[in-house]
């Protein structure tokens, strides 16, 4: 999967390799090992950006066939014309940096650093809203919403029982809404959304968006669907699979309700829910002209990782599991120009 490995697996046709366990040290500006940090790769998916959310900065990261390294960046201002506030996720156009978090995008200029700031009520597509709010997705640690033809960020907006997709115009610093139909009577009914006194608490279910060409592929963290929008055409069709070794969608715990006044409960429901199948977004594999997605199966520490693999036609032609061949992968990866670089579990 990434590096090179004496041990080959050979299953459908395809043959797979997994290095042995490596240490990948990030920065010298206080990016850590602790928690998981936001990559964009170019597309060379040798190199690329890693946001530093301890120092507040851009750093550059290069991998290689065996290893991969990083180069500290400069600081960021927080406030004024070079400031750069909370940062969720973000992504990088030849001309701009986008810092993006759920109420605000920060626009970089990659030239001279100046940063342009709004509201998301500033766009105008959210009619009296006073705080919208997009979707982003924490099942992926690669930002892969971005068609990088015309610098187009993808996300997702929940409002009033309904999901849609959200177009971000990086040059022109604009929004529109994608006409694109996610299924969002089986999102609502697939979700996890609890309230207990003042706090709600989510699955993070929201669906994850990747852009892969002309296409814009939808995966259900909850279900095994597939939305497949052609960008071009505006035309959409919807793949389902279907596997002997995981379900193909998460079930609501019994009694489920949108409100409880039971901690307890609440930690019952939430624990279980995690410990159900989830299905990661979309990635491609260009040498192989296949579509491929992790699946972690049901259970707790010792659930099984998979890998299902989907020819151009988006049928799922093969199926492997992971864990048999080696249990320290965790369910993040970036997709390199090397293989899958995965983060090893703990």
């Amino acid at each position: 999967m990434f590096s090179c490995s004496e041990s080959h697996i050979s299953v459908d046709g395809f043959e797979f390799e997994i290095s042995e366990r490596k240490e990948f040290f990030i920065g010298q500006g206080g990016l850590t090992t602790d928690g998981y940090h936001t990559v964009f790769l170019d597309s060379t998916k040798t190199k690329g950006t890693i946001y530093n959310k301890i120092a507040h900065s851009l750093d550059s990261i290069f991998i290689s066939a065996d290893s991969a390294w990083s180069q500290d960046g400069e600081i960021m201002e927080t406030e004024g014309p070079y400031g750069v506030g909370t940062v969720f996720t973000y992504f990088s156009s030849p001309e701009f940096n986008m810092f993006i978090n759920s109420q605000e995008f920060f626009r970089q200029n990659v030239q001279t650093k100046e940063v342009s700031r709004k509201f998301l009520q500033e766009y105008g597509i959210f009619g009296d809203l006073k705080y919208p709010a997009i979707a982003i997705s924490g099942a992926s640690r690669e930002f892969t919403g971005l068609d990088q033809r015309d610098n187009i960020g993808y996300f997702i907006y929940d409002f009033e029982n309904q999901i849609k997709v959200i177009g971000y115009n990086v040059d022109q610093d604009s929004m529109f809404i994608l006409p694109v139909a996610l299924d969002s009577s089986r999102f609502y009914n697939t979700s996890f959304k609890v309230k207990w006194k003042n706090v709600t608490i989510g699955g993070g279910d929201d669906p994850q968006l990747s852009v892969i060409g002309d296409k814009l592929v939808v995966s259900y963290p909850s279900f095994s669907d597939i939305l497949v929008y052609d960008l071009n055409a505006g035309l959409q069709q919807t793949y389902t699979s279907e596997s002997n070794s995981f379900p193909s969608q998460k079930r609501r715990p019994e009694n489920y309700r949108e409100e409880v006044d039971s901690g307890e409960l609440l930690w019952d429901w939430q624990e279980a829910w995690k410990n159900q199948v989830r299905f990661g977004s979309i990635s491609y594999i260009k040498d192989l002209n296949v579509y491929v997605r992790t699946v972690k199966g049901e259970g707790e520490e010792d659930a099984a990782l998979f890998l299902e693999v989907f020819d151009s036609s988006f049928e799922k032609v093969s199926e492997l599991s992971l864990s048999e061949i080696n249990q320290d992968l965790s369910t993040t990866f970036i997709n390199t120009k090397y293989g899958l670089l995965f983060r090893g579990k703990d």
